[in-house]
């Protein structure tokens, strides 16, 4: 997920509702990147457009959709990649498509107050988690509703198995991992397109927002779960997460963020059940032009769990040239420390990242980005 923060021109729409708009976005990105463990130094380019279409009915009931192009371009075996759909009022907002789970939604990332990087380094190293929970077990398409009063907003989500498991996801050295976190699953065929449909993955999230003398903050807590996702071997399996957060951002431009999660895995996988813990934390400061982030994280798993202990730090810099332009450099270090119970022949997968042995790598980036 890229971490610069787009400029939007509204376009009028000249049919259609009077009350229509259409909101365009787009952010490009060209750099060098590299590293240690294997990454080879190239070049590295990106270009993202996001349309967003909104408009109200006469009762005054919101609606709209978005579509971001880069994602549907990339979003191969999911359904409505980058494109999601809502309506909002009075009585909440439901969305449906490519949003936060109810998990992710009450969760808060240590990134806060970060400039990124054209690379993602400081948010892709192996000890770092965005939070997504169970989101993406299937094949992506989330249903959410969101009520928010005085500060307080409270989600609940549903993503359904509505295509059989024949979303085919990758086995072998996957971009992301084929369960949440860094779990590598024993048997794959239960997610893979066994043709048989496996439980919903329900999700509910908590937040508030406030505010006190030089500054603001934000406490969350998110719990998200699935059962049978394996229906040939259905009545015991269950995989639940849950944590907490907190950011606080002050007015002098020191903003910081911690977090904390608990993985429960049972009856998915041909070891004992297990669970893991993962924490992180977080800070940046802004100051004129230029602004520096960095954060720690960590996963920690039973000596039975067929996923990685991992750890790993990132670090953010960028100046801001003006007129939407800035430079950015980032770099992040990957922590392989036990391999625990991980299946002969499966590939561990730690954040996209496959390593077989318990070592460390780093990758870095620098270049410049620009919002439209």
């Amino acid at each position: 997920m890229k971490k610069v923060l787009f400029a939007t021109t509204a376009l009028v729409a000249t049919a259609g509702y009077a009350s229509a708009d259409v909101a365009l976005s787009g952010s490009a990105q060209m750099g060098v990147q590299g590293g240690s463990g294997g990454a080879i130094t190239q070049f590295v380019q990106d270009i993202d457009v996001t349309f967003t279409l909104s408009g109200e009915t006469d009762s005054g009931i919101t609606f709209g959709a978005a579509v971001d192009l880069d994602e549907s371009a990339g979003g191969v075996g999911r359904d409505d990649a980058g494109v999601a759909i809502f309506v909002s009022g009075d009585f909440g907002t439901l969305t449906m498509g490519d949003t936060d789970g109810g998990f992710d939604a009450g969760m808060q990332e240590v990134n806060i107050g970060s400039p990124g990087s054209i690379n993602d380094n400081e948010t892709s190293h192996s000890g770092y988690s965005g939070n997504a929970g169970l989101d993406g077990l299937y094949d992506g398409q989330v249903l959410s509703y969101s009520y928010s009063v005085s500060g307080f907003t409270i989600t609940g989500s549903i993503e359904m198995d509505d295509d059989g498991n024949t979303n085919s996801q990758p086995t072998a050295a996957p971009t992301a991992a084929p369960l949440p976190f860094n779990i590598d699953l024993a048997d794959a065929s239960m997610i893979n397109g066994d043709g048989l449909t496996g439980d919903a993955v329900y999700g509910i999230g908590a937040s508030y927002a406030g505010s006190f003398g030089g500054g603001s903050y934000t406490i969350g807590a998110g719990y998200q779960t699935v059962n049978d996702i394996d229906a040939v071997n259905a009545g015991s399996q269950s995989i639940t997460v849950m944590g907490i957060s907190a950011t606080v951002a002050l007015d002098n431009g020191l903003s910081a963020g911690v977090n904390y999660s608990q993985i429960d895995v049972s009856g998915l996988v041909t070891t004992a059940d297990f669970s893991g813990t993962h924490m992180a934390i977080g800070a940046s400061y802004a100051f004129g032009d230029i602004t520096v982030h960095a954060n720690y994280g960590q996963f920690d798993w039973d000596p039975t769990a067929t996923a990685v202990d991992s750890s790993g730090f990132g670090l953010a810099a960028s100046y801001d040239l003006g007129g939407g332009l800035s430079a950015h450099i980032g770099y992040g270090s990957s922590s392989i420390d036990a391999i625990n119970a991980e299946a002969t022949g499966l590939a561990v997968v730690s954040n996209g990242a496959a390593a077989a042995t318990t070592g460390t790598s780093s990758n870095w980036s620098v270049g410049v980005a620009m919002s439209f």
